[in-house]
């Protein structure tokens, strides 16, 4: 009887090593991807620096553009990584960046108005890319800390 337990112990806890490497290599793993939003990051952040610009300085042309980069940035951290990972964490945290990302495009949206309330609505669905994509890459730095990785690779462009 007591064989069995030390054997019961001994399998529970190789498979529980196994599982902690199985979530290192899938945060390693989606780290990667993330860093591949570095450059619409920089767009991103470009195109807030552009936004604040007085409205004379600012076309329709302008906004299109904006808009088409939330759109893309969108549907990219929709379709980087699957939203059913076995990771716990890992899934949480990126179905719920995924689903604060994805309001931007509703909150930019073209209501129709006057230039400059469209130009504020625009600014205001970059920044809600920029604020939470920040707030993610804070919860992605605990995890890699958690698994006692050096040199988390990802930050917010200035």
């Amino acid at each position: 009887m007591l064989r069995n337990l030390a054997i019961l112990a001994l399998v529970a806890g190789l498979s529980g090593c196994s599982t902690e490497n199985e979530d290192k290599a899938m945060l390693v793993q989606y780290i990667n991807e993330m860093t591949k939003l570095a450059d619409k990051n920089k767009q991103i952040v470009e195109s807030i620096k552009h936004l604040r610009k007085p409205i004379d300085k600012i076309s329709a042309q302008d906004l299109v553009e904006a808009r088409e980069l939330i759109n893309s940035y969108v549907s990219d951290v929709q379709t980087m990584f699957p939203r059913d990972v076995s990771y716990r964490e890992l899934r949480v945290t990126h179905n719920l960046y995924v689903d604060k990302v994805s309001q931007a495009v509703e909150l930019s949206g073209d209501k129709g108005r006057e230039m400059k309330r469209e130009k504020s609505n625009v600014a205001i669905g970059v920044k809600h890319i920029a604020r939470f994509t920040e707030r993610h890459y804070n919860g992605m730095s605990i995890l890699w800390e958690r698994h006692k990785l050096t040199d988390f690779p990802l930050d917010w462009p200035e």
